[in-house]
């Protein structure tokens, strides 16, 4: 067996399986069906942060899903193409663009997150209270350490110069 620098330890094994499932690693996100919807994975999630918070800047929403400014502006155009929102000047800043959902948007949105939230009882459901609790906790502690190191932790950039910077 070759001797190599990654790790070997269940933390690679756990996010290199759950990213597997996702269909992160497909070159294109391909779309995936939640109660007779198909959706990009980016999608599911602006969806949740739009129903939840009602309306957000384009800003706000790209913070929110930690993707780049242009991405969550081709993003939200492909989102209103689809009728699901609507894209409006912010009446106190012309230069932001102010994301709601319509009332298409919202429908779609209640009958993804139901079948999301189906889908996770289930899961959680196989689970015993010790598993559930433990997940909770872990899964707690890996995010915030995940935050943390992009709150401007020593980074190796692409080039392999040290540095301190985000990734």
């Amino acid at each position: 067996m070759q001797s190599t620098t990654f790790p070997d330890d269940g933390l690679r094994r756990f996010v290199q399986q759950i990213v597997r499932s996702s269909g992160f690693l497909e070159p294109v996100q391909r779309p995936h069906e939640h109660a007779g919807v198909r959706l990009s994975v980016s999608e599911t999630f602006a969806l949740g942060e739009l129903a939840e918070a009602g309306a957000l800047s384009q800003q706000e929403l790209a913070a929110r899903l930690g993707l780049e400014k242009s991405t969550v502006s081709r993003l939200a155009a492909g989102m209103q193409e689809r009728g699901w929102l609507s894209r409006e000047r912010d009446a106190d800043d012309r230069r932001l663009y102010r994301l709601t959902l319509t009332a298409h948007g919202r429908e779609v949105a209640a009958r993804v997150g139901a079948d999301l939230s189906e889908h996770h009882g289930r899961l959680l459901a196989r689970l015993s209270p010790e598993e559930r609790h433990a997940l909770g906790v872990g899964l707690g502690a890996l995010v915030r350490e995940l935050e943390a190191g992009h709150e401007g932790h020593d980074t190796v950039d692409h080039a392999g110069h040290e540095g301190h910077g985000h990734h």
